[in-house]
C-alpha cells in the first residue's frame, strides 16, 4: 500500500505542475452548475448537489485519468521508467485511483459551495458526510473505467471516446435531471443497468432522505468496480506486452 500512496503522490504532483490543466478540470463542474443547474429546479437543490457533484467526479475520472493515461503512456519517458520498476499493475492502478479521489474531493467541495450559494441547498452535516463518502467511494469504478480506456485506446481516440462516454453516462444515468415518471418500463429497465444510474440512486437517497438506501444499487456499484478493475488490469498487461516484449 505504501507504493500505491507514493505513486498517487507522484501522479498528483505531476498534474499540479500544470496549473491550467488542473484549474480547468476543477472549474468545469462549477461552470456546469452555473449554466445548467437551473434546469433541475430550485425546489430540488439537494438533488442538484448530488447530481453535479457526481458530474465533477465523472469528468475527472474520464478526462484526467482516461485521456491523460492514453497520452502519458506513449509520449512521456516517466511512464516508460515506471514500467521498469518492480510494482504490480494493481499497485499503479490503486495509485491513480487515490489521486483521482483527491482531485474529486476538491471538485465536490467547489460544486457543493456553488450550489449552496446559488441555489440555497440545505443539507445537515450528517447528510453532507454521507454524501461525501458515497461520492468518493462511487468514484472508484469510474476512475477504473477511465484508466481502462486510457490503456486500451491510443491518445487520438481517447479524448473523443471520453467525451462520448461521459455524455452517455451523464445523460443515461440521470445525473443532470431526474427521469420522467412516465418513462416506459423497458426504457427504465435499460436505464437501471447504466452504472451511473446506480450511483445517482444512492446519492439521491442520501441527499434527500426521501427513500431508504437502495442496497441493490450499492451491490451493483461494487460489481461494476470489479468489472472495470479487471478491464483496466487487462489493458495494462496488454499494453505492457505490446511495448516491452
Amino acid at each position: 500500500m505504501r507504493l500505491a500512496w507514493a505513486h498517487a503522490k507522484a501522479e498528483t504532483l505531476q498534474l499540479l505542475r500544470i496549473p491550467a490543466y488542473a484549474l480547468a478540470t476543477l472549474a468545469f463542474p462549477v461552470v456546469a452548475v452555473l449554466l445548467f443547474g437551473g434546469r433541475v429546479g430550485d425546489d430540488e437543490p439537494e438533488r442538484l448537489v448530488a447530481g453535479f457533484a457526481a458530474t465533477a467526479v465523472l469528468a475527472i475520472a474520464f478526462f484526467q485519468f482516461g485521456a491523460g493515461v492514453a497520452t502519458s503512456r506513449l509520449y512521456t519517458e516517466w511512464e516508460t521508467f515506471l514500467r521498469t520498476l518492480p510494482a504490480a499493475p494493481s499497485t499503479r492502478l490503486a495509485g491513480r485511483v487515490i489521486s483521482a479521489l483527491g482531485f474529486s474531493a476538491v471538485a465536490v467541495v467547489l460544486v457543493g459551495a456553488t450550489t449552496v450559494l446559488v441555489h440555497h441547498a440545505h443539507l445537515g452535516w450528517w447528510r453532507l458526510a454521507g454524501l461525501a463518502v458515497a461520492l468518493l467511494l462511487g468514484a472508484v469504478p469510474f476512475a477504473l473505467l477511465g484508466v481502462a480506456f486510457g490503456y486500451w485506446l491510443p491518445p487520438r481516440a481517447a479524448l473523443p471516446a471520453a467525451n462520448l462516454l461521459f455524455l452517455l453516462l451523464a445523460i443515461g444515468g440521470s445525473l443532470w435531471a431526474r427521469p420522467p415518471d412516465d418513462l416506459p418500463r423497458n426504457a427504465d429497465i435499460a436505464a437501471q443497468l447504466v452504472p451511473t444510474r446506480s450511483w445517482v440512486e444512492v446519492l439521491d437517497a442520501i441527499a434527500t432522505g426521501d427513500h431508504p438506501l437502495p442496497l441493490h444499487h450499492v451491490a451493483a456499484l461494487v460489481a461494476w468496480s470489479l468489472v472495470f478493475f479487471a478491464f483496466a488490469w487487462w489493458g495494462y498487461r496488454r499494453d505492457e506486452g505490446e511495448r516491452f516484449t
